[in-house]
């Protein structure tokens, strides 16, 4: 099952289970600590699986079931052994993306490109807005949310909404261009 057939809710038991337990956990994480949330899940999937095990031992004695048919037996069976080469592949990616965030990190902080700086300067400065009305557990519960409702919600109204996406975009090349005719020709051939 893909990402995005649990976010389309192709499978609404599967994408219901996945969206309220996680949504669960994160809401968990807005009034406990992370290790009292932990240890709780953990407890959980321990009694959960305790409960299996327990009905299908009662099954068993019962005659109702055959000796060995364990339900949780796909899941011990699973590899758990991450192999070094899938780790090194991984870990030389992260890094490759790390030192391009980094370069760019410098980039903008060192003021290379004024426009660049200058665009990356007002989203911090957006972000210190956005960080003083919500935290970040309140903005990952909103991203979750987002994510399970906005696409299904853009399925269903896709001509509407990419009707009035079209008028938005007609209107913002409409200021872009107005503030690129502002900027003096000078400034824009220096910076790039």
């Amino acid at each position: 099952m893909s990402l995005c057939s649990l976010v389309y809710w192709e499978n609404p038991i599967l994408s219901g289970a996945v969206f309220g337990s996680v949504l669960v956990s994160l809401i968990s994480l807005c009034y406990y600590s992370l290790i009292y949330v932990v240890s709780n899940l953990c407890l959980l999937l321990l009694l959960g699986v305790g409960a299996v095990k327990l009905y299908t031992k009662g099954m068993v004695m019962l005659g109702k079931a055959e000796q060995g048919s364990d339900p949780l037996s796909a899941v011990s069976n699973l590899p758990v052994n991450i192999p070094t080469e899938n780790l090194e592949a991984v870990s030389a990616d992260l890094a490759a993306k790390l030192n391009v965030g980094v370069s760019e990190l410098r980039r903008l902080f060192l003021v290379d490109n004024m426009l660049d700086t200058l665009k990356f300067g007002l989203s911090l400065w957006c972000l210190t807005y956005i960080g003083s009305w919500f935290n970040a557990i309140t903005l990952i519960i909103l991203a979750w949310i987002g994510v399970f409702s906005i696409p299904k919600a853009y399925l269903m109204n896709q001509d509407k909404v990419d009707e009035v996406l079209n008028k938005v975009k007609v209107q913002v090349d409409e200021i872009k261009t107005k503030i690129m005719g502002l900027i003096p020709v000078k400034a824009a051939e220096k910076t790039e």
